[in-house]
């Protein structure tokens, strides 16, 4: 990732005239008619923002290229629609799709000359108020005034959100980079989904109607398939039988499937594309990560879909809506006893470093189905009683939480991106299903508002609970280190092949791992704090505010921790050498054994602070990319250690620590 990432950050840092165009570009096409609706100049915005916080590009002239960009597109909107007025609506895409052309006449309509300012902010009209504003005879002088003065506001408003999180992912990169990383896909995950849950939403609702009375049409001409359909499209038939019925087949159809694909897995082109997603999101662990990652997985937990699956179905009992309470049952069940069957039928195997109390069975992913069939039909229900245009909204959030349980489960390394794969399949036929007999046989909900007060209250003490119980639960998933036992010749002679750099960081060759510990790290730390040294005071709730204040010493910042092979430091040292300086020693715990005695080996590292403030915000302490004069302040405090040292000036420290040495 550093390969490519290093190169074209210099670049940019290189060339900021070309950079500045790219601003420009950016910000003129998301102002231009049309061209607004597909460029994602917000999220482009956003990402200039960022690296004007890690100082890769000047605020200055990103915000004056913004502002140019920004006037120039809007200015040629308006010259067009000047140009052609009425003669717009015979242009494609209007002519075909008049309601966008409409809304922005209905804005401008409603707020006048204001809308061409107020527009710049309001997502659905941003590109066509210009092309209105100039097809309805807006004063050229009026529209320039307008024009300018809300893209001097524009331009920042969409800049600071991206310096802001830029800020904060330069404080997340002295601390990981894996977890910079990781943020990063969970918000281009988020952001992916939301789209498209959205857009496939809008492009099928127009014909919804018309699919399931084909269908219907289609299943009444087949004999085997009458029973089927009546249940689903016909309001006036049982439904209970017919969809027990297709419960039963599609379950063996979706069982023949996945053993067919079982096969072709064995051997085949899915095991490479799973073990290239799994290698990929297990070199994201941290942590952090990891307890993110927990929280999102919770979501599916047995416990919190009984917990939210009572309350519901409680809830719809008492309103007297028992049909929408079958449905609801139907839907959880499925995603409870299908897993179980299809587990072990098929008996497809975990990923091999996947806890053992999960059990051996990969396929399909009991979370995923159990938070498809659940969140994903309350999200049904919850659309019905809405109007058409805010439909998607639910189904949206739906796909967040069930999104969120589904990259949880491959982070965590439980499951195969295949597992995955099908429990989405399989989770969304049943529910669509499930859904077009919900919609032919049940009336709306007349309690729209307690149904989403009542799903959202339960999810949050579902997650409030797991939240206080997080460390048992994440300890569950951390990655396994294998012991590996050696001789004491075989340390000293330096035959174990310790890595040589932390593996966390952007670069190939950054904080290098340069101390070597064999002994006890609590009696080093008693050896330390002999000679000035004490025990860090780290980053917490606590503490966090401290780095919002640009003016507190650098003796007063906690100490961020840092992770190497998915794991914080064990043990952490600091020595205050000015108000702007300090060292930092930092080990962790290996899985390598001495014998004779069974000593503990630890690696870690000294490296040298100082502090560093952000745009004037945030304050953090930054490593110094200089490793040699640390290690060699470290030696000259453990010269009288009683001890065995080994010592390489500027590179290496190896230390013995006997039983009792003092």
């Amino acid at each position: 990732m550093g390969e490519f990432f290093t190169p074209l950050l210099a670049w940019i840092g290189e060339n900021p005239f070309w950079a500045g165009i790219a601003v420009f570009i950016v910000a003129f096409s998301e102002s231009v008619a049309l061209f607004g609706l597909l460029i994602p100049g917000v999220v482009m915005m956003f990402g200039f923002g960022a690296l004007i916080a890690t100082g890769t590009l000047n605020f200055w002239p990103v915000f004056w290229w913004s502002v140019t960009g920004a006037v120039a597109g809007d200015g040629l909107s308006f010259w067009l629609g000047c140009h052609f007025q009425e003669k717009l609506k015979d242009f494609w895409p209007f002519s075909r799709y008049p309601a966008t052309l409409n809304r922005g006449i209905a804005f401008f309509e409603r707020y006048g000359g204001k809308s061409v300012a107020i527009g710049r902010f309001f997502g659905p009209v941003r590109a066509i108020i210009p092309l209105v504003a100039g097809m309805l005879g807006m004063s050229p002088l009026r529209f320039l005034i307008a024009n300018v003065a809300s893209a001097l506001v524009w331009a920042p408003a969409y800049l600071l959100p991206g310096i802001v999180f830029g800020a904060s992912l330069e404080l997340a990169s002295e601390v990981a980079f894996r977890l910079v990383a990781l943020m990063l896909l969970l918000l281009f995950l988020a952001w992916v989904l939301f789209i498209l849950v959205r857009g496939l939403f809008r492009l099928i609702q127009p014909h919804a109607t018309n699919l399931v009375q084909h269908g219907f049409e289609w299943g009444q001409l087949h004999r085997g398939f009458r029973s089927i359909s009546r249940s689903l499209a016909d309001p006036n038939h049982p439904e209970a039988r017919g969809l027990a019925f297709l419960a039963t087949l599609l379950l063996i159809t979706t069982s023949l499937f996945v053993l067919l694909t079982g096969i072709v897995m064995d051997g085949s082109l899915t095991s490479e594309m799973d073990m290239l997603v799994y290698k990929a999101l297990q070199s994201l662990r941290t942590p952090w990560g990891d307890q993110l990652m927990v929280m999102f997985t919770n979501l599916g937990d047995l416990s919190t879909i009984f917990v939210v699956g009572f309350g519901i179905a409680s809830l719809l009992l008492l309103q007297g809506h028992r049909r929408a309470l079958y449905y609801l049952l139907a839907a959880v069940a499925f995603g409870l006893i299908t897993p179980l069957l299809l587990k072990y039928s098929l008996r497809i195997p975990r990923p091999i470093n996947a806890p053992e109390s999960l059990g051996p069975w990969s396929f399909p992913s009991a979370h995923v189905m159990r938070s498809i069939t659940l969140y994903g039909f309350l999200s049904i229900m919850i659309a019905r009683t809405l109007i058409k245009e805010w439909r998607w909204l639910p189904y949206s959030i739906a796909a967040l939480l069930v999104g969120g349980v589904t990259l949880s489960r491959l982070y965590l390394g439980v499951h195969w991106f295949t597992d995955i794969l099908g429990s989405v399949s399989l989770g969304i036929a049943w529910i669509a299903l499930l859904g077009i007999a919900y919609y032919r046989h049940v009336e709306a909900e007349s309690h729209t508002t307690t149904l989403i007060g009542s799903a959202l209250l339960l999810l949050l003490l579902c997650v409030s609970y797991n939240w206080i119980h997080m460390i048992e639960r994440t300890t569950i998933f951390q990655p396994m280190q294998e012991r590996q036992v050696v001789s004491f010749q075989t340390w000293q002679e330096r035959q174990i092949d310790f890595p040589h750099y932390r593996h966390d960081t952007l670069g190939d060759e950054n904080h290098p791992l340069n101390i070597q510990l064999a002994g006890d790290q609590q009696q080093l730390v008693s050896l330390l704090e002999q000679r000035g040294w004490e025990k860090a005071e780290m980053l917490g709730w606590d503490n966090l505010l401290l780095l919002l204040s640009p003016s507190t010493p650098l003796q007063s910042l906690p100490v961020l921790p840092q992770v190497h092979d998915a794991h914080h430091e064990q043990t952490v040292m600091v020595k205050h050498l000015s108000e702007q300086s300090r060292l930092i020693v930092r080990l962790w715990s290996t899985p390598i054994r001495i014998e004779p005695g069974g000593i503990a080996v630890a690696i870690g590292n000294v490296t040298e602070q100082q502090a560093e403030t952000l745009i004037g915000l945030l304050k953090i302490p930054r490593t110094v990319q200089q490793f040699s004069s640390p290690i060699n302040r470290l030696s000259r405090d453990l010269e009288t250690l009683k001890g065995s040292i080994s010592y390489e000036p500027g590179k290496l420290i190896r230390i013995l620590l006997e039983p009792g040495t003092q």
